[in-house]
């Protein structure tokens, strides 16, 4: 995407000359993997900026993403969140009173494609999990719901694109790709329509307008699972075509927010 000015910071921060220019600006596109420092800044100075991730910081992370389904009212599987591990032992002397019999998910703040989640048996489990996470980290304990199957939905821009993710192995529990689940595109209308108005209320409520949301469906049910503001692309169709999506989509974003008085230039033709 060519912009009036393009900013390369390569993990830096903004020097003074390029907070000026944020701060004059009247549209401004960030990276996927922007930080929280950067987007506030630009959130501050300017109207407009895409991606809108309100809710990403500071609520990025499995324990943000629980916090946000339970404050929209979005169904998901029960979920108990846990501050650090010192609070947790504080609360669970010598593992009583969990809020779950085993087996039960635990799952760390961070990672991706089932990094830093396990699937919890006993209590030597558990403590040995605990053990992996950081001193001061979050995570959640949440129910096991076996399925061979979950449901990504990728928002880009105005557009949903809807691919299941499914485990042939017997053997093994997770449904990410990094474990082995194949891709299918065969997603039903009536899937689809079925999650229209989730989705809409939570878009309304967050704003989100470029994140993979997982979904599992148990008797029928969808229950969230977790956002990914950085998600893989293969059910895309790889990293070209997702490319190709997002512009199309900032494109889109541009228009709706600028008529053709406001003097805008829109240098990438892809969208027109």
């Amino acid at each position: 995407m060519k912009a009036d000015i393009n900013i390369l910071l390569a993990g830096k921060s903004l020097s003074k000359a390029q907070r000026d220019l944020v701060k004059r600006a009247r549209a401004i596109i960030l990276p996927q993997g922007c930080k929280g420092e950067l987007y506030w800044f630009c959130r501050l100075h300017c109207k407009h900026v895409f991606p809108n991730y309100d809710c990403r910081f500071p609520g990025q992370g499995k324990v943000g993403d629980a916090f946000l389904f339970k404050l929209f009212g979005m169904p998901h599987p029960p979920t108990y969140v846990y501050l650090n591990i010192e609070g947790f032992y504080k609360m669970h002397t010598n593992l009583k009173g969990m809020p779950f019999s085993y087996p039960f998910l635990l799952k760390g703040d961070w990672g991706g494609e089932g990094e830093m989640v396990f699937l919890i048996k006993n209590d030597a489990d558990l403590r040995e999990k605990l053990a992996l996470l950081g001193k001061n980290e979050g995570f959640i304990l949440q129910k096991y719901i076996p399925t061979d199957r979950d449901l990504r939905v990728v928002i880009i821009g105005e557009r949903r694109f809807y691919y299941w993710r499914i485990q042939k192995d017997k053997s093994e529990w997770q449904t990410n790709v990094r474990k082995g689940a194949i891709i299918d595109h065969e997603v039903s209308k009536a899937i689809k329509n079925g999650l229209n108005n989730l989705l809409e209320r939570f878009y309304k409520a967050t704003g989100i307008n470029l994140a993979a949301i997982d979904i599992l469906y148990s008797d029928n049910r969808p229950l969230f699972l977790e956002i990914n503001y950085y998600f893989g692309r293969r059910g895309l169709g790889g990293s070209e075509r997702f490319y190709q999506l997002l512009n199309k989509a900032i494109e889109e974003w541009l228009y709706t927010n600028f008529s053709s008085q406001d003097g805008l230039n829109l240098h990438n033709q892809a969208y027109r």
